[in-house]
């Protein structure tokens, strides 16, 4: 998985093509699918337990994974 984005302690990684994961610190936190998104029957993406979110495209997951990052960081305080 590469990281697209990073955001100190968070990272935004293509896991494949139109599936992104938000991690923070390393831990799983959030998963974006993107509309070039094609799941495989045996193994749907959208099936998780965590926060999910569908946008258009890469750039708009990019948005998405700091407007996130935002949102967290504001409810969650800061051990750094």
């Amino acid at each position: 998985m590469s990281v697209q984005q990073r955001a100190g302690r968070w990272t935004l990684g293509e896991k494949t093509d139109g599936v992104f994961i938000v991690k923070k610190g390393g831990q799983y936190e959030a998963k974006i699918l993107t509309d070039s998104y094609d799941p495989e029957p045996e193994e749907d993406e959208r099936s998780v337990l965590s926060t999910l979110i569908e946008v258009r495209d890469s750039r708009a997951a990019r948005e998405a994974f700091h407007e996130y990052v935002r949102t967290e960081s504001r409810l969650v305080p800061s051990r750094e």
